[in-house]
């Protein structure tokens, strides 16, 4: 019980000089980056994070549990789901259109990520959109048909801006790409508002890429969060009971 009210300083200090220099600037924010790897550890099976790489591992299938639960305001638009593959990924939207009933898979490879207080951005290229699940070909042949009409009479651009994102949230750039502001879905705006121990801990975080492998999102680490990250562990270490935490933390 003793190891455990000891100060952040006094321990750094027995953990050598790196540490305890990372410590003496972040000595007020390491109570909210031990709880965020305490939330980590209970996260279980859904999340994996290599300490000592900084790389950060969510399963497809937790972010599917979330999409299941976001609202959806067209009512023509039943789920939406991601499949990863090394190195691509692919939303599945399943629709229910007048003009058609079916799957549309639209496969995406991730250009640029940035992930930090200031600023929090990701930038896709699209691949083909592909058709899967049709009722039949009449529905498959109207769907492609009212697509190749409609985009006689827009700018790709402007119209993939305006008629799918309501929200100023979405830059189409002249290379085809396209970067979603994080930090301009509404959705988001509270959760990046929470607060832990005080400090707005998605502050905190930061993160420089973002990847695929089969069934993963991979997340890395900035360098200095992977260093902070570090340091945490071995602070958690060496109270009672937190050898366990690491394991906890490295699931997959």
């Amino acid at each position: 019980m003793k190891d455990s009210r000891l100060s952040i300083k006094d321990i750094a200090g027995k953990l050598g000089r790196g540490a305890k220099d990372i410590s003496e600037e972040f000595r007020e924010k390491l109570p909210a980056y031990i709880e965020l790897l305490k939330i980590l550890a209970r996260l279980g099976k859904n999340i994996s994070l290599d300490v000592n790489r900084g790389i950060l591992k969510i399963r497809e299938g937790f972010v599917n549990d979330y999409l299941s639960e976001v609202s959806i305001e067209d009512k023509g638009l039943r789920s939406i789901n991601i499949s990863c593959e090394e190195g691509e990924a692919s939303f599945s939207l399943e629709l229910k259109k007048t003009l058609f009933d079916g799957v549309v898979k639209m496969p995406f490879t991730v250009e640029h990520f940035i992930f930090n207080k200031d600023k929090r951005a990701v930038t896709f290229k699209f691949g083909e959109k592909k058709i899967d699940k049709v009722n039949n070909y009449y529905s498959k042949f109207l769907f492609w048909f009212s697509l190749s009409v409609i985009s006689i009479f827009y700018d790709k651009g402007d119209g993939l801006k305006n008629s799918i994102f309501s929200q100023d949230s979405l830059t189409v750039n002249p290379d085809g790409t396209h970067t979603v502001d994080l930090n301009k879905i509404s959705e988001l705006k509270e959760l990046f508002n929470k607060n832990v121990v005080k400090i707005r801990y998605w502050d905190i975080i930061s993160m420089d890429k973002l990847s695929f492998e089969k069934g993963l999102i991979t997340l890395s680490l900035s360098r200095k969060l992977t260093n902070i990250v570090r340091t945490a562990i071995s602070i958690i270490e060496v109270m009672p009971k937190g050898r366990f935490i690491r394991p906890l933390l490295n699931r997959f």
